[in-house]
């Protein structure tokens, strides 16, 4: 191509919109994570080691019922779920139930008395082993399988303003008076859930604001186990419309700790 060609080459400066920015990033920034929904109530002992609400909680032979250490009643089975699950969600490795007392209603706190709530591990869960107590299983819930789905979640905005400030940065130019409609938009038009929900892994969609925990043990970072949502098919509720945030530490396994928020 000669010099005079050249010349008559027009370069087009393209405008990339600051919607189309802000969903390049939350693209990079979104997490996949397994969305859990109750679906046909009931339990038998095949369901043992499944993931899912109420029912008998899985033990084996010498286990013992957990016992609130403040008020000493037992605490109630809320769910269980496992540690791995594969890309067809095929469940391995540890069987985790989550148990919780809601006549003292610990939210989470460094300063509340322990013993309260209980994450008990089973490392190689197996039906045949399962042992059912007719006390340890909570009458207040429905017992109810569920079904498992792989969705991706984004942190809440208020997570996003103290550590993505670039992407508030983004959602203030598109609307001044609503950032947060902004960005849940544009989480909603790249695939993501917004609203608090069952899932296992991802980000923790928080109710009453950021809440931070460390491992009890190293006094390390945590990850987000599981969020535990209010179900309305399994009759559970944590305090007005909340969830249950469990979080593990991810060099000390049996290092958890939880935040309970509601509105």
């Amino acid at each position: 191509m000669n010099s005079k060609n050249l010349k008559n080459i027009k370069i087009v400066k393209v405008e990339i919109s600051a919607e189309d920015k802000l969903k390049k990033a939350l693209n990079s920034l979104k997490k996949e994570c397994i969305r859990v929904m109750p679906s046909k109530s009931g339990f038998d002992a095949s369901q043992a080691i499944d993931t899912r609400f109420g029912g008998s909680a899985y033990a084996e032979e010498g286990d013992s019922i957990p016992t609130c250490k403040c008020c000493g009643k037992p605490l109630t089975f809320v769910f269980q779920y496992r540690e791995k699950y594969d890309k067809e969600l095929k469940p391995s490795g540890s069987l985790n139930s989550v148990y919780y007392c809601f006549d003292c209603t610990p939210i989470g706190r460094t300063e509340e008395e322990k013993g309260q709530w209980e994450v008990v591990v089973h490392k190689k869960p197996e039906v045949s082993k399962f042992v059912e107590h007719k006390e340890n299983a909570s009458s207040i819930f429905t017992p109810t399988s569920c079904t498992l789905s792989r969705v991706f979640v984004l942190p809440d905005y208020e997570t996003v303003e103290s550590k993505y400030s670039e992407i508030a940065e983004l959602c203030e130019e598109i609307d001044s008076e609503d950032p947060m409609s902004a960005y849940e938009d544009a989480g909603n038009e790249i695939g993501c859930i917004m609203e608090p929900s069952t899932t296992i892994g991802g980000y923790p969609i928080w109710i009453q604001g950021e809440s931070e925990h460390i491992c009890p043990e190293c006094s390390g970072e945590v990850e987000l186990a599981v969020q535990i949502d209010s179900e309305d098919a399994v009759n559970l509720m944590f305090g007005d419309a909340g969830s249950l945030y469990v979080f593990r530490c991810p060099k000390h396994k049996e290092g958890f700790a939880i935040e309970m928020q509601c509105f």
